[in-house]
């Protein structure tokens, strides 16, 4: 699956929009696992839910966080650059929110 990002406040033009990728969604009961990829990142995400809502966690980064829904990209943005890049994180809340409809029935 393909979506585009956007950060409308990178200083070069090459930066403010990108493509990134979703690959092997899998599921596994009450998580998904996703290989996502973006301005030369790939990252390996889990992402699940639990008591008090979802989480998304990328153990090769050493980055967990709590996520709001799947397409809200501004606070799950939020979340993610306080232990990731800008980049990574926008790239991340994208993807979430690309796969938001497919997933809305599971986490």
């Amino acid at each position: 699956m393909e979506f585009f990002c956007e950060n409308p406040a990178a200083g070069h033009a090459d930066d403010r929009i990108w493509k990134g990728y979703v690959k092997q969604l899998r599921r596994h009961g009450d998580t998904v696992e996703a290989d996502i990829s973006g301005k030369g990142s790939a990252m390996h995400v889990i992402i699940g839910r639990y008591e008090y809502g979802r989480y998304l966690c990328i153990p090769d980064c050493g980055v967990g966080s709590t996520l709001a829904a799947l397409d809200d990209c501004f606070w799950n943005r939020e979340q993610l650059e306080r232990q990731m890049g800008r980049t990574d994180a926008i790239t991340l809340a994208e993807a979430l929110k690309a796969i938001s409809k497919e997933l809305e029935d599971m986490v």
